[in-house]
């Protein structure tokens, strides 16, 4: 190696020298140690609260009666009162045009019972809906299981229409009302509501009130075809008492199903 080369070695290995040294990090001290340790405990509990994790908390240590109470306003709330509301004039407008219109109490009460349970389909498949996706996303979200919400909602609209159905059965029936009128016009009602509830329950909000709908019409048919077949049977019918009851056994088989299915998605959910 020449002078020349060695020279010019000894200059680049010096200029390498003091970029190391620029470069290389100073030794922490025990002081900045703490220092930083500190700060990152300060961050950490700076950390926004996990608010759902909060809310559990709270709702878990709540009693059951009001964990029940909060469940029933939440799904109050999805129908809302306007619904109600509008539902109560429909029925009281078919109430006034069936009465005014009837030639007697019994056709008066046959044609309501046909249409109000009509109504009840509607209603079914209004408070079941599936409004949006964000709203599907908030069912599923929320605290209370999907199918705890859905039966609510249920008992509210049987309780609601139950409630509203009496007294205009007694508009139609005036002077003829008795104990088996009463029961004859709210079962219909009863079964179409059970139908509704729990086809949507199997099917979806769409296909359970087709289906609903397709045995409402097919009942229509029975009764202009054959009429011991139909569920719209009135007081004085020879097998009112026996379709009555078979209607409510049939309701009960079909609510039964609730339970299979809430066990069968927590088997395989």
């Amino acid at each position: 190696m020449c002078e020349d080369q060695d020279q010019e070695l000894s200059r680049l290995e010096k200029e390498w020298k003091n970029r190391f040294d620029r470069y290389t990090s100073p030794q922490p001290t025990t002081e900045n140690t703490f220092q930083l340790l500190a700060r990152i405990k300060e961050t950490d509990e700076m950390k926004p609260a996990d608010l759902r994790a909060e809310l559990e908390t709270v709702q878990a240590a709540e009693p059951s009666s009001s964990k029940l109470a909060n469940l029933f306003l939440s799904q109050w709330n999805f129908y809302g009162v306007r619904s109600w509301l509008l539902t109560g004039i429909v029925m009281l407008l078919l109430t006034v045009m069936i009465n005014v219109s009837a030639q007697n109490e019994m056709t008066g009460l046959l044609a309501w019972m046909k249409w109000i349970s009509l109504v009840m389909i509607a209603v079914m498949g209004y408070a079941f809906r599936s409004k949006n996706k964000g709203n599907d996303i908030i069912e599923q979200l929320s605290y209370y299981s999907l199918i705890h919400q859905m039966f609510v909602r249920f008992i509210l609209i049987m309780v609601l229409q139950v409630v509203i159905t009496l007294p205009l059965t007694i508009v139609i029936l005036g002077k003829e009302s008795s104990v088996l009128s009463i029961v004859g016009s709210v079962m219909p009602v009863f079964f179409f509501g059970v139908t509704g509830f729990i086809s949507a329950m199997w099917l979806g909000p769409k296909r359970g009130v087709m289906l609903t709908l397709f045995v409402w019409f097919s009942q229509m048919l029975l009764d202009e075809g054959y009429k011991a077949a139909s569920m719209f049977q009135l007081p004085g019918d020879e097998h009112f008492l026996w379709m009555n009851a078979g209607i409510l056994g049939l309701s009960c088989l079909l609510l039964s199903t609730l339970l299979y299915k809430n066990g069968a998605k927590r088997d395989f959910g």
